[in-house]
């Protein structure tokens, strides 16, 4: 009966609330990906080679640049395999078109009612679906076991809050959770979470997350190099508020300007999470009196830095920003959103600081917790009062820094894990259960 609502509501959804979603995107600036969210333009894709198909879908920026480390796994083993990727989102797929475009096809996910789903599986014909984290769509999943094609989902995590609102629909997600082949969960929590859920034991596997695996590399370290030159930096200390929600940028700018009390030369990088925001936080600095300038303009070599706050408003610069900030809150968790990934600071052997939502990712918290590698605030009075302790002692950061790097080391792996179950599952014979 659940399965058979949903089906039927998803379809007037689909027939009746389009203006809403074309109004929704046209009101954000993303107008370009209606039609092929409702599955009425198809994407541009090769034809099949009689090599496989491999499609990986994340919502957005988060789970598509953590796949990187298992795109370059299947890569190696399968280099003529067709690759490719869609998200939900427009920051997503930028990325998404930036790290992958060259050897893959992107494109947006259709929103999950029948027509769509049905059109973009007979147009894509993947061999194998891999969805990233926890991104579960019914009738997408029906349709694609229908026409035959093998399901995964990796990076798999559910948090204690999610599992509870899941719980009241267990009868339905049973049936959907098995719809998978094979369900690779990021640690054990996780697994037991699914298990709970009724997915049959024989379909998950804990593999780890491919966050993990996302290590710098000597391009990422090129990149670094090329920001400190366009930022200006030589010696001045750089606070980087990374991934932020409404609600926290007023906190980090007040925190800002304590902070240059005992920091005066101080450098201000505010990254919103959407940067379609940042026209909304420009007004805020404004009010507080602080001179900005645009992260676009200064990337682009158009002008020269002047200002000490820089307001990030590009999409797949963080990481290597990560790489040259002496300090560094990562946002989400201030205010009650769940928190964002404080894997990526710590790779680069920085100490994050973040808030106590921290929701969807207290594993990675407990881990850097456990070696002193990462700083858990309160409030902005908090924040102020750790930033001026780490700023006043970098050596110790460094130190603590390393123990965190040292402590995720020991995690890496998982792109190679999550390869081998996605190998299998393309060569076992038959259709797939």
């Amino acid at each position: 009966m659940g399965l058979r609502f949903y089906h039927g509501l998803a379809t007037l959804v689909g027939a009746v609330g389009w203006p809403y979603l074309y109004w929704r995107l046209r009101r954000r600036g993303y107008g370009e990906s209606f039609r092929y969210r409702l599955g009425l333009k198809l994407p541009v894709v090769p034809s099949p080679n009689n090599q496989p198909r491999l499609w990986l879908h994340g919502v957005s920026v988060g789970e598509i640049a953590g796949a990187a480390p298992l795109v370059r796994e299947l890569q190696a083993r399968l280099p003529q395999a067709q690759l490719f990727l869609s998200t939900g989102t427009e920051t997503g797929q930028a990325v998404a078109r930036r790290l992958y475009g060259q050897n893959g096809t992107v494109f947006y996910y259709p929103v999950d009612v029948p027509w769509s789903v049905r059109r973009l599986l007979a147009h894509v014909q993947p061999s194998l679906y891999v969805a990233l984290e926890t991104e579960i769509w019914p009738n997408f999943l029906l349709a694609a076991k229908d026409q035959g094609v093998k399901l995964a989902l990796v990076n798999g995590r559910l948090s204690a809050r999610s599992l509870r609102g899941y719980l009241k629909f267990k009868d339905q997600l049973r049936y959907i959770l098995n719809l998978f082949n094979v369900i690779a969960t990021s640690s054990p929590e996780d697994q037991e979470r699914f298990a709970s859920l009724g997915a049959e034991p024989r379909r998950l596997v804990c593999t780890g997350n491919t966050k993990f695996d996302r290590w710098p590399d000597a391009a990422a370290q090129e990149q670094v190099e090329i920001f400190r030159q366009r930022l200006q930096i030589r010696d001045q200390p750089v606070f980087l508020a990374a991934s932020t929600h409404p609600g926290e940028e007023e906190i980090l700018i007040q925190a800002y300007q304590e902070l240059r009390q005992t920091s005066p030369a101080l450098l201000l990088l505010l990254a919103p999470r959407h940067p379609e925001r940042a026209g909304a936080v420009s007004k805020l600095l404004e009010a507080a009196g602080l001179p900005w300038q645009l992260w676009q303009e200064l990337k682009e070599g158009g002008r020269p830095r002047q200002a000490q706050v820089v307001l990030i408003d590009t999409v797949g610069d963080l990481f290597a920003l990560y790489g040259l900030a002496d300090l560094i809150f990562v946002g989400g968790s201030l205010v009650p959103h769940g928190g964002q990934n404080i894997l990526e600071p710590a790779v680069w052997g920085k100490v994050p600081l973040y808030g106590p939502h921290l929701d969807n990712f207290r594993a990675a918290q407990s881990l850097l917790a456990g070696v002193q590698a990462g700083i858990q605030i309160a409030d902005g009075p908090g924040l102020v009062a750790a930033g001026r302790a780490c700023l006043a002692d970098p050596a110790e950061m460094r130190r603590r820094g390393a123990l965190g790097q040292e402590a995720l080391k020991l995690h890496r792996g998982a792109a190679q894990r999550q390869a081998d179950l996605l190998m299998t599952l393309l060569s076992s014979p038959g259709p797939p259960v």
